[in-house]
């Protein structure tokens, strides 16, 4: 007759060797779905970042290369010109005058006479610009360099959904006994761009540059942006989004992960999905992009709309995102911490068909192939930090 202790510590065993086997059947899908626990995905150690301003051309065009339209004119020994550029592209007017792209009208002014004169200038584009302008002294035998760069109103900007025919007005007039002399007034047509039409090639620029301008369409402050992220409350079971990243350490308590999958669920509450919509009727070498308030409005965008958007919401949230591209595709990603060079990458296309844990799968695997190429700073490959692009003045678009 077996001892009634041996049974018992029988039992016993037996009971923690079932205790055990089921604790491992519960934790494994758990650590397969959470990427709280997943190991931080790689990205560059020395992430390419656009090359210092003090080191940009001094002038840069955009290609199809717009024509800097020169004007002369002359009265009483006071010589004008002036030169502009032709079209004008929409998505850059920002910048211009800036230390990204020189400005967009240049006026050279010579006074021949043996005294002093004062001019002023003046340029807008009527029905869709402000006015700007300018008065100067020239000394006596000498010329001044003045430029102006008239600034797009918020309402014309949301009527260029297509390119538009405008009409460039210039004023230059000189004071003499308190009383203006004309020297010219006149206009010249010119095109504006549609809103969302973004040139992939600017003469001056490199590859990488040209693409760091793409964060100029990343728009935090937009209220549709923070509409999104309000929503996305609701699907963190504290009912709060906090800003930033709380000195945690690669995301180890899961903070960061939590509110980008809270945003992923609340894309998926406006029915976005991807959609590719590549085609432009702009000449040259323009993509079509539609800004995130655009992409949620009609509920779907294509690979650099899902992922500006997404972009977007997490540096509205204090995040530090970045934009990947690849040869014909993009997706994005975003810093773990702000100490560490990891990060999730998403593959923001898969939005509306798979989980969030599904899209950072992917992402990483992309990023894994495409690491050597951006490292290699090869062609049609980028590593857009988002930034490093707001250091260098490229600001958010001032559109809704």
């Amino acid at each position: 007759m077996t001892p009634p202790y041996r049974t018992f510590t029988r039992i016993l065993f037996s009971f923690i060797v079932l205790l055990t086997m089921l604790s491992c059947s519960l934790l494994t899908p758990l650590a397969q779905f959470g990427a709280k626990t997943a190991t931080p995905v790689p990205t560059p150690t020395h992430p390419l970042v656009v090359a210092p301003l003090a080191t940009r051309p001094p002038r840069a065009t955009v290609t199809p290369a717009p024509t800097a339209t020169s004007v002369s004119a002359s009265v009483d020994n006071i010589d004008v010109n002036y030169s502009y550029v032709d079209p004008l592209i929409t998505v850059l007017f920002p910048l211009f005058g800036t230390n990204i792209l020189d400005n967009y009208m240049d006026f050279t002014i010579a006074n021949r006479n043996a005294e002093p004169v004062r001019v002023m200038t003046e340029t807008d584009i009527p029905g869709y610009s402000d006015t700007a302008s300018d008065t100067v002294d020239i000394p006596a035998n000498g010329k001044v360099d003045v430029t102006e760069n008239p600034r797009l109103t918020q309402a014309s900007i949301d009527t260029l959904d297509i390119e538009r025919p405008a009409s460039l007005h210039v004023r230059v007039v000189y004071l003499q006994n308190g009383d203006e002399k004309l020297i010219l007034d006149e206009t010249k047509n010119i095109t504006l761009t549609a809103r969302r039409d973004f040139p992939w090639s600017i003469t001056g620029f490199t590859q990488q540059e040209d693409f760091q301008l793409l964060a100029a369409m990343v728009t935090p402050t937009d209220p549709s942006v923070e509409a999104l992220i309000r929503d996305a409350a609701n699907h963190i079971s504290t009912g709060v989004m906090v800003g930033g990243y709380e000195g945690d350490t690669l995301d180890s308590k899961g903070l960061v992960w939590d509110r980008l999958s809270a945003l992923w669920d609340a894309e998926n509450d406006y029915k976005l999905t991807y959609v590719n919509t590549t085609v432009t009727f702009a000449p040259g070498t323009y993509q079509r992009i539609r800004l995130p308030y655009e992409s949620l409005n009609q509920a779907s965008g294509n690979c650099i709309e899902t992922s500006v958007l997404f972009a977007s919401a997490a540096e509205a949230l204090q995040l530090q995102p970045a934009i990947i591209i690849i040869p014909g595709h993009a997706y994005m990603a975003v810093r773990m911490d702000d100490t560490n060079s990891q990060y999730y990458v998403i593959e923001t296309t898969l939005i509306g068909r798979d989980t969030f844990a599904d899209a950072v799968k992917v992402g990483a695997q992309e990023l894994e192939d495409a690491l050597p190429h951006i490292n290699a700073g090869e062609d049609n490959y980028a590593w857009v930090n988002i930034s490093d692009a707001r250091s260098q003045g490229i600001n958010p678009l001032p559109w809704h």
